[in-house]
């Protein structure tokens, strides 16, 4: 069950993805519904986690760093922290180069650079090509996002700057979503669960009448989650296993069937572990040195009763 003393034995960088979501999924719809579909689900804002080179000499944990595309009505925007600590910058312009603050004087100076006058979207805020998104420290290219941003970083540092191994693989991915009731929602998504692992299609769902409803997860198209009457079974986590590694699926809807919008809303989340004797939650002396797998989280949102989109609380 996924609930606020539940988060706290999380490992830290997914305590600090999960934390803001407890009341907050996916949820809901048959698996014929489609995303271009009149009742399909908006997405509000994508953000992704990336797990950077240690960016002091002799530092042995990882940075963490955090890009969030979100609609506004002005288009997508995109924001980035170097930190958990450390208030997002928005970053308005389609292309440029900015300094970004960090929270440790210790630390160098980073620098971004960034690209989307030709970036190209579909349903989602967050782009599928046709950008970059390049993030610098003192000598070291710590982060590089999009499929310009080889080249771009060729081009510009011309081979003086060594790249990191792994720049573009994160290690955790929350979307946020609208939708008007639990059936009207269907929401797929390619993650990848293991570094240097396949690409799979995540799915997450609901179906069925008011008696007969189900949420469900499938992987690759075959169901791997199935928990029927949800009303009643709202909370609940289950381990699956995914190329041979297991992954815990958690869900809690207690805020979509129970609360008004905006805090009406649902979460699933889908933590990867990177060994099936590795517990579902750590100790905590275990969790400022644990290294966790993949995760996933989606959240829905309900929209009002008039049917326009209620805003997700900010957090």
């Amino acid at each position: 069950m996924v609930s606020a003393s539940s988060l706290l034995l999380l490992p830290s960088s997914v305590r600090d993805l999960a934390s803001c979501v407890v009341a907050d999924v996916a949820a809901c719809t048959t698996p014929s519904s489609t995303l271009t579909s009149p009742a399909s689900p908006s997405t509000l804002s994508v953000t992704v986690f990336y797990r950077a080179a240690a960016l002091l000499p002799g530092q042995s944990s990882p940075a963490h760093l955090r890009l969030t595309w979100t609609r506004s009505p002005l288009g997508p925007t995109l924001s980035f922290s170097p930190s958990a600590s450390n208030p997002a910058v928005v970053l308005r312009r389609r292309r440029g180069t900015q300094s970004v603050p960090v929270d440790d004087a210790a630390r160098p100076q980073l620098v971004v650079f960034w690209d989307l006058t030709a970036a190209r979207y579909d349903a989602s805020p967050e782009p599928h090509s046709g950008y970059y998104f390049v993030a610098v420290a003192g000598a070291d290219v710590v982060l590089a996002v999009g499929d310009l941003a080889a080249e771009f970083v060729e081009e510009r540092f011309e081979g003086r700057i060594p790249k990191a191994a792994a720049l573009t693989v994160p290690f955790a991915r929350r979307e946020r979503v609208v939708a008007p009731d639990p059936a009207a929602m269907h929401t797929a998504r390619r993650v990848r669960f293991a570094e240097g692992g396949p690409d799979h299609e995540v799915s997450v769902g609901c179906s069925g009448g008011a008696e007969e409803e189900e949420l469900w997860v499938s992987v690759d198209g075959k169901r791997a989650v199935q928990a029927r009457r949800p009303r009643l079974n709202f909370r609940g986590n289950q381990t699956v296993f995914v190329d041979g590694a297991p992954v815990d699926v958690m869900w809690d809807l207690h805020g979509w069937w129970f609360r008004e919008p905006p805090y009406g809303s649902a979460v699933v989340m889908l933590r990867a572990r990177s060994a099936l004797e590795s517990r579902l939650w750590l100790e905590e002396e275990e969790v400022a040195t644990a290294a966790p797998g993949f995760s996933l989280v989606l959240q829905a949102f309900k929209s009002r009763a008039d049917g326009r989109l209620s805003s997700a609380p900010a957090h």
